[in-house]
């Protein structure tokens, strides 16, 4: 989901806890890079996914949860829940752009989300 919407993704060890993540994410102009770790994984029979907490290079401070849940009807359901502020001086100055690049990645990873699971 993460490469489908558009990031370039590499990570130092399969979704596990306690593994980094870093990214490399397009804007209008260049691009913002970040790292993160897996804080929390859930693998159960119809409930998959993982959360993960910035580190030190990200432009926010926060966490970004994402969970695919399936229920009993078959239909297939995808969470993401985020909680951030920013870190750098420039994004808290302008909260509109913040939030719209944001809601644009949110966007980005429904699309991806939506090409994967197309049947």
């Amino acid at each position: 989901m993460h490469r489908g919407s558009g990031l370039r993704v590499a990570a130092d060890g399969p979704i596990a806890v306690g593994t980094n993540v870093a990214f490399s994410a397009p804007l209008p102009v260049g691009f913002v890079d970040g790292t993160c770790r897996i804080v929390i994984v859930v693998d159960e029979p119809n409930r998959y996914g993982f959360a993960y907490g910035t580190l030190s290079v990200h432009p926010e401070r926060g966490e970004e949860a994402f969970f695919v849940s399936r229920d009993e009807a078959g239909n297939v359901r995808l969470d993401i829940d985020g909680v951030s502020r920013p870190t750098q001086r420039f994004a808290g100055l302008v909260p509109p752009l913040a939030d719209h690049l944001q809601d644009r990645g949110v966007r980005r990873y429904l699309a991806a989300m939506r090409t994967l699971t197309r049947d």
